[in-house]
Parts: C-alpha cells; sequence; structure tokens
C-alpha cells in the first residue's frame, strides 16, 4: 500500500510538473484507489496542492516546495 512520501515521490519523477491521480497510480503499477489514502494524506500535509479541474472534471495537481 502506498503512503504520502511514496506518492510525492513517484509524482517528482513525473516528466510534467502538473499531474492526476491517474498519472502517479500509473507510475506506481497501481490502481487509483489504491493511492486514495495516500494521495489524501500528501493533499493534508501540503506536499501536493490542486491546481484546477479539466473539463471530465479530472483533478490536476502539482507539489508545492514543503
Amino acid at each position: 500500500m502506498a503512503n504520502a512520501i511514496t506518492v510525492v515521490g513517484a509524482a517528482k519523477d513525473l516528466p510534467q510538473s502538473e499531474f492526476t491521480r491517474a498519472d502517479v497510480a500509473e507510475k506506481l503499477g497501481v490502481e487509483k484507489l489504491e493511492i486514495h489514502k495516500a494521495f489524501k494524506a500528501a493533499r493534508k500535509s501540503g506536499r501536493v496542492e490542486k491546481t484546477r479541474d479539466d473539463e471530465q472534471n479530472t483533478g490536476h495537481f502539482r507539489l508545492t516546495a514543503k
């Protein structure tokens, strides 16, 4: 099971600065639902912040300086 640190590490390894939960899940080789709690913890800690929702209502995020 992923934790917030794993989510942040995977996001750092992505080629783009803005990412979706699906991007992080794919990087980790898991389903989106498997990283839900870890992603929520990363957002709550301030390491990940939401930037926008696209036209399909998919959330886009970026890493913060924390």
